[in-house]
């Protein structure tokens, strides 16, 4: 949608353009610019865009779209480019890199945190509880991928199997984290047969300064 409203907001200034360019008075000519950024400006707000800004000579258009992403377009009588589309996201939640590299908009780098997010700080110490309510271990580190999200738990478990130092790396998705009763709270369906038979996760080599 936002697609075909830039195509069409192209034609009418390219087309508005070329007919100024027709003009060899300088004084139609400048009216004619005026006519095309009102025209261009209407449009957009037309459309839900706003903070539109249009640059009197270049017709470099900058504007926000109904979903508050930055755009920024670049329209002359032979071209139509859409600069950049700043803090849009995809599908899955991932930023797209913006079009046009060294963007000042400081703004875009900001998002608010939604209310139902946990926060690594409520998480990191927290106890786990089996379904028989019993303490199986405490939640100590997080390991990161290389995409800076959650891929694994480590876990200490030894207070639970009746040994000394001993932690396992569990799965994010494996804890149920919740927040009831006015604290924080974490679940596990697990044994202590199955943790003593989990690979034991050691804080060595790279991670061997990392150890809370």
């Amino acid at each position: 949608m936002r697609t075909l409203l830039l195509a069409t907001t192209a034609v009418v200034a390219l087309s508005s353009a070329a007919w100024a360019a027709s003009d060899n008075t300088a004084n139609n000519t400048s009216q004619s610019n005026v006519k095309i950024r009102q025209d261009l400006t209407q449009m957009l707000q037309k459309s839900g865009y706003t903070d539109i800004r249009v640059a009197p000579t270049s017709f470099m258009i900058r504007a926000k779209d109904q979903d508050g992403n930055a755009v920024m377009m670049s329209i002359s009588p032979d071209r139509f480019t859409e600069m950049t589309a700043a803090n849009d996201e995809d599908r899955s939640g991932s930023n797209k890199t913006p079009n046009t590299v060294g963007s000042n908009n400081n703004a875009d780098h900001y998002v608010t945190v939604p209310s139902n997010d946990d926060l690594s700080s409520k998480v990191v110490g927290l106890d786990i509880y089996n379904k028989d309510n019993k303490d199986i271990g405490t939640i100590k580190d997080i390991a990161l991928n290389p995409n800076g999200r959650a891929s694994a738990y480590i876990v200490s478990v030894g207070g639970f199997l009746g040994m000394g130092e001993h932690y396992v790396a569990v799965s994010p998705e494996a804890v149920a984290v919740t927040y009831k009763d006015n604290k924080w709270h974490a679940d596990m369906n697990a044994t202590a047969d199955q943790l003593k038979a989990a690979p034991e996760f050691k804080y060595s080599g790279r991670w061997a300064s990392s150890k809370m």
